[in-house]
């Protein structure tokens, strides 16, 4: 397939961001400690301040590459997630950090808003979950492979090289900056947007959908707020569980962690490739349903793992279990679409997703702090298997899945 090449070169580009977004994960609490944080809160308002900006900014990305084309909101995007990953090597000071992170929210969602709907345009319906699952198994695993290969050079440069503390964080940041680069030429040469995609002023055409679309989308807009709230308030505790349950050195903790992360990103890369074949055959409810049910059962059972390994096993297959759904939901999603709102709604269903992304790590930390250590990882769970029940009981499919076959609920 001709429009496979740009795919792959979209899920690369997706990659690199991903990955200078996560870099630091292994060691961000010592990383922040060094810059003048003292509580797991602060830490929890550095994810939270990526996502902020996304939130505002994923709805304008998608509507503004509906009218201008995806190409230029991309480059644009890149430009400014280089900057601010060199932004991060400097000796800045925490709270000027957090304004970077900012800044990094705001590249990421002009890279990530317009690339996903591009791959709707490029790929028809019947196909898309093959695309998807190829897109989104190499652009999610940068959050994963990010945080190892972060941990990896992390380590590498303060244990082999006997860097100062400082400079080996520095070094996983120009190696981010080298990276983004690269990925600007990637864009130039590979990615051009499609003729006949584009739609003047498409944001304002209104929903114009029928009462069962509708009735899909609002569903379907609370399972990616619920997922997304699932994610990120487990995400950013694990490193920090790890750290506070199992008594273990700042170094045992990269190196565990670093391990951890450096599976879960190979798994990732395997298991949405064969769910994303699978969803071009099967009910995408299905695999969405049955997938989303098993990574929330993981979840409950994590504050109760009495080892490092335990909790490690765990978390791998969560990262399994959540790739095996996604590319069905990214499919799902874009044929749901109508093509002219594409960017547009790719926009405001990321909005959605971030937004719960914002409130997870900082509820999260929160409740982990003053209530409970084990309470969020419950709530997490009992919260997901509801929203799968509610998922299915009123989203509808598309009929058809053939490549040509035309948008309609069944």
């Amino acid at each position: 397939m001709r429009a496979l090449v740009p795919v792959i070169a979209l899920a690369f580009i997706t990659f690199i961001v991903n990955m200078s977004a996560s870099v630091m994960t292994p060691f961000l609490p010592i990383y922040a400690e060094s810059l003048g944080a003292e509580l797991g809160i602060e830490i929890g308002l550095f994810t939270s301040m990526f996502l902020l900006t996304r939130i505002f900014v994923n709805y304008l990305s998608g509507s503004y590459s509906d009218r201008l084309g995806r190409k230029k909101l991309i480059v644009l995007g890149l430009v400014i997630a280089t900057l601010s990953s060199l932004c991060f090597a400097l000796p800045i000071g925490w709270y000027a950090i957090l304004l970077v992170r900012a800044l990094q929210g705001v590249g990421s969602s002009m890279v990530w808003t317009p690339s996903t709907a591009l791959v709707g345009d490029l790929i028809p319906t019947g196909r898309r979950g093959f695309a998807m699952g190829v897109y989104n198994s190499i652009s999610m695993a940068g959050w994963v492979l990010g945080p190892g290969l972060g941990g990896a050079i992390q380590w590498y440069s303060r244990n082999a090289l006997a860097m100062p503390l400082d400079e080996s964080f520095r070094v996983v940041f120009y190696g981010s900056v080298a990276l983004l680069a690269a990925s600007l030429i990637v864009v130039l040469i590979f990615i051009k947007d499609p003729e006949g995609r584009r739609v003047e002023k498409a944001g304002r055409t209104g929903w114009g959908v029928d009462a069962g679309l509708r009735r899909s989308l609002i569903v379907m807009s609370l399972l990616v707020f619920a997922f997304a709230l699932i994610v990120a308030l487990v995400e950013p505790l694990l490193v920090y569980h790890v750290q506070q349950v199992y008594d273990l050195s700042a170094d045992e903790v990269t190196s565990s962690m670093t391990v951890v992360y450096l599976i879960a990103g190979i798994l990732i890369i395997g298991a949405q490739l064969a769910a994303g074949a699978l969803a071009d055959r099967m009910s995408k409810k299905l695999i969405i349903a049955v997938s989303a049910l098993a990574a929330q059962a993981l979840v409950l059972l994590m504050p109760f793992a009495v080892t490092v390994s335990n909790i490690g096993i765990l978390i791998v297959l969560w990262y399994g279990f959540f790739s095996l759904a996604t590319p069905a939901y990214l499919a799902l999603l874009q044929d749901l679409f109508p093509p002219a709102m594409r960017g547009t709604l790719t926009g405001a269903f990321l909005t959605i997703f971030d937004f719960g992304s914002l409130v997870g790590p900082i509820a999260g930390f929160l409740i982990y702090d003053n209530v409970s250590s084990t309470l969020p990882f419950l709530m997490s769970g009992a919260l997901g298997i509801l929203t799968v029940v509610s998922f299915l009981v009123y989203v509808k499919e598309p009929r058809g899945t053939a490549p040509n076959a035309k948008d309609g609920l069944s």
